[in-house]
């Protein structure tokens, strides 16, 4: 078994790309990343990857006439290796992630009021005079990478197949569900009629 380091903490962000959030205005300016050797390598460590293969990314970042807010949408686009959850095989994949963040920095954030809106746009206070606009785009990629990547040829877990301990999880799963104790809410009221 081989034995993984944890993902490191980078005080800088390996596709460091600093705005300062003076220089952005209403006018859309557009952002090309193209990450390099070091970087993705970088990247890739960071991220708990065998490899990071590939990484482009491009993005418009532009204030919002209507709130001020900053807004930066794109998309990203990589090609990754990381390890099979069952075999531990690598497994190379093509990863694409969208990039729709926004960011407030007018730092009125003490005494205002919290709407609960689930559908509002929220945006991220933005400490400080710089926006990161790489350390934003990592963290989608981060976002977009497969949690459990599986060889080809290796099955998904299937609960209803009856195999061996998977009635046990499934029971206990069952128990723990709100529907659970009504399915058997309803049993006990059709025994008693």
């Amino acid at each position: 078994m081989t034995e993984q380091t944890p993902p490191e903490t980078p005080t800088q962000s390996p596709l460091m790309e600093p705005i300062p959030v003076t220089r952005i205005g209403q006018a859309a300016k557009t952002i090309t990343l193209e990450a390099g050797p070091e970087a993705r390598a970088a990247l890739a460590r960071r991220f708990g990857l065998i490899e990071l293969t590939a990484f482009t990314a491009r993005a418009t970042l532009r204030r919002r006439t209507d709130t001020g807010w900053i807004e930066l949408k794109g998309a990203l686009k990589a090609g990754v290796v990381q390890e099979c959850v069952v075999t531990l095989e690598p497994v190379a994949a093509e990863v694409e992630g969208e990039i729709d963040e926004l960011f407030d920095d007018s730092r009125e954030i003490d005494g205002y009021e919290v709407e609960l809106d689930p559908v509002a746009e929220d945006p991220e206070p933005l400490e400080g005079d710089v926006l990161d606009v790489g350390e934003v785009i990592a963290q989608v990629l981060s976002l977009s990478i497969d949690p459990y990547p599986r060889a080809p040829g290796v099955p998904p877990v299937d609960r209803t197949d009856g195999g061996a301990g998977d009635d046990a999880e499934a029971e206990a799963e069952g128990a723990a569900s709100p529907f659970a104790a009504l399915a058997m809410l309803k049993d006990s009221n059709v025994k008693k009629r």
